[in-house]
């Protein structure tokens, strides 16, 4: 299509645009309507991504919003445009579902929207390469907790011009009070979170979205580059299953009731593509014959109720057995319908040189560090005292794991071993983590990778100087374990080639405040089906 003939039907379009805008005359010359949130782009496939924006209007109406895609910062030269809805109905979140030109595939194009005279913040995104690129560079992260600590990590992400897309594996925002959980500094950082009070009902989940777009790193993220989300339990309330959560009483009303109205926020203000089930948010991505991105759900869907570990605790033992006997029991953490869907992408012949897992929670098996029985109990925190009994042992410690599910874990390994070269991602546990995975008869799987948290507590917040001699002892405990660090706050970098993937570990050196640094990146080789020394 010639330059000529674009811009004829894009007259055509705006002409009739404005012959049915039903809206009141002060809106549409741009005094009424605001772009507060900025923009944001997400689930990239070789053809399409997601362009997301929100209004901010002071009337109710129903609103016609004008979306523009070029290949130059100017916008002189659109190569795709178009127009969306938007009304108080999906809280005046726009999405649109962009096909990009062949001819761009895998470029950067900048996007932006309009109504009248506002504009929005320009977006930079692209879809996935088509065909194989030498290199493609994945960001992952999660755990980002607003009164807990500034976003400093976003926005080195941000800055970060290798990264190509980031993949955000839950966790994006948290549901308490203004003074709960890491809400001790809020105040004084200027952190205190919308509304007030835990949220539930579906205003509180969008106005507590709003609260966390309103930060400068977040939202310049969005803008610079596009991404895949899946979430973890905060998005609804913590330690969620299919039925409950540990942070939802009867006294708060239905439990699903506050699921669906968690789900719906998400899919408004999140640039995710919608399903006819979008309670069902495992999906799909490919870049060339270079990677098989697979996102998962272990939280939401169809997990069944976790293991309540303090339950085989009693004043000086621990019922070991007992406790041993019930994980080996049959419990959903994928559930079949995942399962099967998750078979049905994965190739065993040569396709694809990695297949990457986003997911929620940390996969291989994790016992508590030794050092634990030689700490003075009044060094530690009363809520560790009892689970110094399990030190040393290999006892896992946290059900709400991977560890709380080990025949469904075994599952899936069977399903993903004779894959190509396997690389398992985690967020939730706010600490770092690469470990080698290996199923009950010891068959190499792959390798674990465990992102830092954005701004969520880590071990240094419970251990505080004893951190570094926990991260030793954890490794010497654990045999598969790599490396680890609970000290840092950060992300994660896959710098992903055809024979290798770099992984880096980047770090800021305090979330407390907007003054600080970049630490040393740590970085590992991770080679084809070889497990790490």
């Amino acid at each position: 299509m010639n330059k000529y003939r674009r811009q004829f039907l894009k007259f055509l379009l705006l002409f009739s645009f404005a012959l049915s805008f039903k809206v009141y005359p002060q809106v549409l010359n741009g005094n009424k309507v605001k772009f507060k949130y900025g923009v944001a782009s997400g689930d990239p496939t070789n053809t399409h991504v997601i362009l997301w924006t929100k209004l901010m209007l002071d009337i109710e109406t129903s609103i016609k919003v004008e979306w523009e895609i070029s290949n130059d910062r100017s916008f002189k030269s659109l190569i795709a445009f178009g127009i969306s809805v938007t009304d108080y109905k999906s809280d005046y979140t726009v999405k649109v579902d962009a096909k990009i030109p062949t001819r761009f595939n895998g470029k950067k194009v900048y996007y932006r929207f309009k109504v009248g005279n506002s504009i929005s913040d320009i977006g930079i995104t692209s879809t996935l390469p088509k065909e194989n690129p030498e290199k493609f560079n994945i960001a992952f992260c999660s755990c980002s907790n607003y009164p807990a600590g500034y976003f400093n990590a976003y926005g080195e992400m941000a800055k970060n011009e290798d990264i190509d897309l980031v993949l955000h594996l839950g966790d994006y925002l948290y549901e308490y009070a203004w003074d709960g959980y890491a809400s001790e500094n809020a105040i004084h950082m200027d952190r205190v979170v919308d509304p007030n009070h835990e949220i539930l009902s579906l205003d509180d989940y969008r106005r507590r979205h709003a609260t966390y777009r309103k930060d400068i790193d977040l939202k310049t993220l969005h803008a610079n580059k596009p991404m895949i989300v899946v979430w973890d339990d905060h998005e609804i309330t913590n330690d969620t299953w299919k039925e409950g959560a540990q942070n939802h009483s009867s006294d708060e009303g239905s439990f699903n009731k506050r699921k669906d109205f968690a789900t719906q926020a998400y899919f408004e203000w999140m640039p995710i593509r919608e399903n006819k089930n979008k309670k069902q948010i495992w999906r799909n991505f490919t870049v060339g014959n270079l990677i098989n991105l697979l996102m998962l759900d272990t939280r939401h869907y169809n997990r069944d109720k976790q293991l309540d570990i303090e339950k085989y605790f009693e004043i000086d033992s621990f019922k070991e057995k007992k406790y041993k006997n019930d994980l080996k029991k049959p419990r959903n953490l994928l559930g079949k319908t995942q399962l099967k869907w998750i078979k049905s992408k994965i190739n065993t012949n040569t396709k694809y040189k990695w297949s990457i897992f986003g997911q929620q929670i940390l996969i291989g098996p994790k016992y508590l560090p030794t050092i634990l029985k030689f700490i003075e109990l009044e060094n530690l925190p009363s809520y560790v005292h009892k689970y110094v009994m399990l030190a040393g042992k290999k006892i896992p410690y946290n059900t709400d794991q991977w560890d709380g599910y080990p025949k469904e874990r075994e599952k899936f390994f069977e399903i993903i071993k004779n894959s190509q070269s396997n690389l398992i991602l985690a967020g939730d546990s706010h600490n770092s983590w690469i470990s080698n995975l290996r199923d009950n008869n010891d068959k190499f799987i792959g390798i674990e990778i465990g992102a830092p948290s954005i701004s969520s507590p880590n071990f240094v917040d419970i251990f505080g100087e004893m951190t570094t001699e926990i991260d030793k002892s954890f490794i010497e405990s654990n045999e598969d374990l790599v490396w680890t660090n609970g000290i840092n706050k950060g992300y994660v970098e896959l710098e992903v080639s055809l024979n290798f993937v770099d992984v880096h570990f980047h770090y800021v050196s305090t979330v407390k405040s907007k003054s600080y640094e970049k630490l040393q990146t740590k970085s590992f080789r991770v080679n084809h089906a070889q497990p790490l020394a």
